[in-house]
């Protein structure tokens, strides 16, 4: 079943991405390791810890109308690089 969601705050983000690890059944540790970073890094960003850069993305996209979307598919093999979207006219 997925997991789907808006993410509106760093919090949201901390979110999905532990649902995502949880759902890839990793520990912080191993995906930590399979990012070349250590568990704390993970875990602030699981808990939705504010740096500038995720302050500034999510002023940008307050700002402009800009709404995120997350989906946690447990089907997933994680290979997937990069996030395809089509504009809406």
């Amino acid at each position: 079943m997925a997991v789907r969601g808006e993410v509106k705050s760093p919090e949201g983000l901390g979110r999905m991405l532990q649902q995502g690890r949880l759902v890839s059944g990793l520990t912080q540790r191993d995906l930590a390791e399979r990012l070349d970073t250590d568990q704390k890094y993970i875990w602030g960003l699981e808990s939705g810890k504010n740096t500038i850069v995720l302050e500034r993305i999510f002023a940008i996209m307050r700002q402009t109308g800009i709404r995120m979307y997350m989906e946690v598919d447990p089907g997933t093999d994680g290979s997937q690089e990069d996030v395809v979207g089509e504009p809406r006219g």
